[in-house]
């Protein structure tokens, strides 16, 4: 039993560190904008996705719990399908939105900061 868990324990460690990484990087840019009065939000943000991460694990799991034989293989097959896709495209939307804010960074300027009230 342990060692089928292993895959899964490694995948679940591996995207924490990389939450985690993404946070740290989002806390830095605040205090390096001086928006570290800010940093609350972007916890409640942490709070959020978890909560809806756990929603979503849970409602998945009991949909798959219903289902056996080749209806199982079909949902298991469009549920990958699916997190690619949201997978790929928040690949291409991360890269649109980080060139969007390295030229407002390099300008010197955020307007979504500005329109947030932020600054």
């Amino acid at each position: 039993m342990r060692h089928r868990m292993l895959p899964a324990f490694l995948l679940a460690l591996r995207e924490g560190l990389e939450a985690a990484l993404i946070v740290g990087i989002v806390l830095g840019a605040l205090r390096k904008l001086g928006l570290a009065a800010n940093r609350g939000s972007v916890w409640q943000g942490v709070v959020a996705a978890v909560a809806v991460s756990l929603v979503a694990a849970l409602l998945l799991y009991a949909v798959g719990l219903k289902m056996e034989g080749a209806a199982e293989q079909i949902f298991e097959g469009v549920t990958m399908l699916l997190a690619a896709a949201i997978l790929t495209w928040m690949i291409f939307w991360m890269q649109t939105q980080g060139r969007r804010i390295n030229r407002e960074l390099e300008t010197g300027g955020t307007p979504g900061g500005q329109r947030h009230g932020w600054q």
